[in-house]
């Protein structure tokens, strides 16, 4: 009798493949590499790279947006399964890209005029950057959705969709910075950091609604 009703509640189971952290990291490995191929062929690499790569812009700013991908990836990792635990090195590309963050902002207000500050701030590629990005993004967080997010059993959904929307835009704004000219830093935080706030909103919104288990 026991083993007829054990077997009436897993007759309607079916088998799962076990999720695997290695192709989170291909998906999105890919859509990094078809993104910055987009970006450097339709926009170009910045026009003075050669001043960027004396000055070190060509690795910190992109560097600091793959770290913080680096950083999240780890983080959704963490939150995959119904057993959750940060480990204590994954806060290390966080803590980089945040220092890198301060160096930069640091530097810029106390080397940099008003009026310069607010004419960074007038830059006419801002309609590209929030465009390049926001999309982007978007198209990288629905390809890593539906191959691999939604497989997860997390116990805080939420997070981990915001996790993962803040992933996809660091993810696209470390290729487009490889084609934007301004380094500022109040123009990086503003600019950049809009559609990644947005993106990390809107997997927030849509991990609560949709990676319930």
């Amino acid at each position: 009798m026991i083993n007829q009703l054990i077997e009436q509640l897993v007759d309607d189971l079916k088998p799962q493949k076990p999720l695997i952290n290695l192709k989170l990291w291909f998906y999105c490995s890919i859509c990094l590499f078809f993104i910055a191929a987009i970006i450097l062929t339709v926009l170009g690499l910045r026009s003075n790279y050669k001043i960027a790569l004396y000055t070190g812009a060509m690795f910190w700013k992109p560097g600091m947006f793959v770290a913080a991908w680096i950083g999240s990836m780890l983080f959704i990792t963490d939150l995959s399964r119904p057993i959750q635990r940060f480990r204590k090195w994954h806060f290390i590309p966080f803590f980089l890209a945040g220092g890198i963050l301060f160096w930069q902002l640091t530097n810029y207000l106390t080397n940099t005029f008003w009026a310069q500050m607010m004419n960074d701030l007038n830059d006419p590629t801002i309609p590209y950057c929030l465009f390049t990005i926001f999309t982007g993004g978007s198209l990288s967080l629905i390809i890593v959705w539906f191959l691999w997010l939604r497989k997860c059993a997390s116990r805080k959904p939420s997070s981990l969709g915001a996790l993962a929307g803040f992933s996809c835009g660091c993810l696209t704004t470390s290729a487009y910075a490889l084609y934007c000219n301004n380094d500022s830093a109040l123009y990086i935080i503003i600019y950049y950091g809009l559609p990644i706030l947005t993106l990390t909103l809107i997997g927030a919104l849509l991990g609560r609604n949709l990676l319930k288990w």
